[in-house]
């Protein structure tokens, strides 16, 4: 390659490059963290911005008994913006999805659940901050 093709696939590379980097970004901003329920289920906390105020908060809990009620919390700076009764699936799968605030700084997100029927207790918790 000469001069001008030289320049144009020098820049056509530097272009997909960049635009890979800022999905890859993108993406990054995801933080999720995993845990051990009390007895024998599993947890999953993930945060992600939604828009430019907004994070968007999901708790799952896997391996209960199908049917069982869990009374789920979540909070956000030790502010609760969820309190609910899920039951889980078929499956064994509890999940909840909400929306907080996205503070200036950190935002410590914690979810805690208790099922009713067994007395198990998930405890996950993570701090997000961009």
């Amino acid at each position: 390659m000469r001069g001008p093709a030289r320049i144009n696939a020098f820049a056509a590379l530097s272009l997909l490059l960049a635009l890979g980097a800022s999905s890859v970004a993108v993406a990054s901003d995801e933080i999720r963290r995993e845990g051990a329920c009390s007895s024998g289920g599993e947890w999953r906390l993930e945060v992600r911005p939604d828009d430019g105020d907004t994070l968007r908060v999901r708790l799952r809990i896997e391996h209960t008994p199908p049917g069982d009620e869990w009374e789920i919390f979540l909070s956000d700076n030790g502010t609760r913006f969820f309190a609910g009764v899920r039951t889980a699936d078929a499956t064994g799968e509890v999940r909840v999805s909400r929306f907080t605030r996205d503070v200036a700084g950190s935002d410590k997100v914690k979810g805690y659940a208790y099922s009713r029927a067994t007395g198990e207790t998930c405890s996950a918790a993570l701090a997000y901050g961009h």
